[in-house]
């Protein structure tokens, strides 16, 4: 049985008593910060040991180690001050004195930790080196770090081919970088990596040029007194630009394009013709929807392919060398206990 409340002050003092007495049932708790939660919480762990529960039995998983410490510490507090206030030679006084000289058997800590005691219960049956160790995120981050660079140095022909590709599709090494990063935080996750068709650059052609073109006369030769107004700097950076530009080459049409992947604003006042200026301030954001979204979307979703197809093989490395170094990083942890329940499920079945 499961149920869900929240604490709304000052009437909840109902839903703060039943935290520690309905030991038996589920609850989830909502409340906002500096309402008690931990005390709640602290006050439940108290009332399990009161009832009969052996602190071998308790888990509490918290979100940082700095939370699991004041936990303990405060759990260890409540539990001296029950202990003195209890009648001597009763039974909750002895099974407070038993929970007193075992507290290191009670786990308090974050679900990465939690994991890690887990696997080391049954290292071998996991298929991990008895004596690993957890990294966190900062050790990660610098392994991973190292594991990138060591992989970029000696990429294989195929993998070289592949980065060549990327850079000629404005794709630079950082921005190589940070999808690994991003992506080695979701092992768990199947990544799609199915070709897609290269979106057809002549729309932008065809659509942006001629509207550059008709909003070009109707803007001053010299700068107003407020400034150019967004679609006025982008129409004269543009037309700059196209001088001494190829056209016909997609990548110089896709900086441009990106250029207007932003709110146009266009400031009637500041344009020869509040009339034309009128019909720019509909016709650019109209483009935009209708044209220049759809293409940076489908730019997107082909490129996708290409940079997961790139960085599999660094996660695959990362991965080995993590394993051979018995170094398991949260993720890992989570994922060895996750198969870990999965294989104990099939030996029950």
């Amino acid at each position: 049985m499961t149920e869900s409340f929240g604490f709304t002050a000052p009437a909840d003092q109902a839903d703060r008593d039943r935290i520690l007495t309905d030991l038996n049932t589920t609850l989830l708790v909502e409340a906002g910060a500096g309402s008690g939660k931990t005390t709640s919480l602290v006050g439940r762990l108290l009332a399990l040991i009161e009832s009969g529960v052996s602190v071998s039995q308790i888990a509490a998983i918290t979100f940082t180690n700095k939370a699991a410490d004041e936990m303990k510490e405060r759990f260890r507090l409540a539990l001296e001050k029950a202990y003195r206030r209890s009648s001597d030679a009763s039974l909750v006084r002895e099974r407070l004195s038993e929970a007193l000289g075992n507290l290191d058997l009670i786990f308090i800590g974050t679900i990465h930790s939690f994991c890690g005691s887990l696997l080391r219960e049954r290292p071998i049956e996991a298929g991990l080196d008895p004596s690993f160790v957890e990294m966190d995120e900062v050790s990660d981050k610098q392994f991973r770090s190292s594991c990138w660079d060591d992989y970029m140095a000696e990429l294989d022909e195929e993998a070289r081919l592949q980065f060549e590709e990327l850079l000629s599709l404005r794709v630079d090494v950082n921005t190589l970088r940070d999808v690994f990063d991003r992506v080695s935080l979701f092992t768990d996750v199947e990544l799609p990596c199915e070709e897609r068709e290269r979106p057809n650059f002549d729309r932008i052609r065809e659509t942006l040029l001629p509207l550059l073109d008709a909003a070009a006369p109707f803007i001053p030769t010299v700068e107003p007194e407020k400034g150019w107004d967004t679609v006025q700097k982008l129409v004269r950076q543009t037309h700059q630009k196209m001088r001494y530009i190829d056209l016909s080459d997609d990548m110089r049409i896709l900086e441009i394009a990106k250029e207007f992947d932003r709110k146009l604003d266009v400031t009637l006042n500041r344009w020869t013709s509040k009339e034309h200026a009128g019909e720019m301030k509909k016709l650019f954001p109209d483009w935009q929807i209708n044209v220049l979204f759809p293409f940076l979307q489908e730019w997107r979703e082909y490129m996708y392919p290409k940079l997961i197809r790139f960085v599999r093989p660094v996660l695959d490395h990362y991965k080995t060398r993590r394993y051979a170094a018995g170094k398991l990083n949260f993720q890992d942890l989570l994922m060895e206990e996750k198969k870990r329940e999965s294989m104990k499920e099939k030996d029950v079945g």
